[in-house]
């Protein structure tokens, strides 16, 4: 798999991050209540960094943006001037904004307090039971097998 299908895949994912994700994974292979918590959390940090993402291109995009020109007739051009910078850096931070909010809430440390508390017996919150819809249950559960990777010299 190159980089760039990997990043299509999942934007706003580590390598860090996916191996904390795999060694839960595999810690919790036979308890699916805990891989659908693994997929919740994934799925909402996915859409923090893609939230991040889709902010700082917008931003770009305002920023270097060129005005337009526009021909009114009997010689007169009108020129118009793009929006500055700091325009577009106060259209897209509460975007932004949005997404690193969703980031620190769909932590990789508060999945790892939330599946040590369950483990423990103590039941899920109100608001995560309700966020755990079927889709994070239908998914499945493919245990994770390192494969070692030799030079090619």
């Amino acid at each position: 798999m190159s980089v760039c299908s990997a990043w299509a895949q999942a934007p706003g994912t580590t390598l860090a991050s996916e191996t904390f994700k795999q060694r839960l994974r595999a810690q919790y292979l036979q308890n699916d209540t805990a891989q659908a918590l693994i997929n919740l959390y994934g799925r909402r940090q996915a859409g923090g960094a893609s939230w991040i993402l889709g902010a700082t291109l917008a931003a770009v995009r305002m920023a270097t943006a060129g005005g337009n020109t526009v021909n009114a007739g009997n010689g007169v051009v009108i020129q118009e001037e793009g929006p500055s910078p700091a325009v577009a850096f106060l259209v897209a931070t509460p975007i932004m904004a949005y997404g690193v909010g969703k980031m620190v809430h769909y932590s990789n440390g508060k999945l790892d307090q939330l599946l040590a508390s369950y483990a423990a017996g103590q039941p899920l919150p109100r608001n995560v039971r309700r966020k755990l819809k079927p889709r994070f249950f239908d998914q499945p559960i493919i245990p994770y097998k390192p494969v070692k990777v030799t030079s090619a010299n």
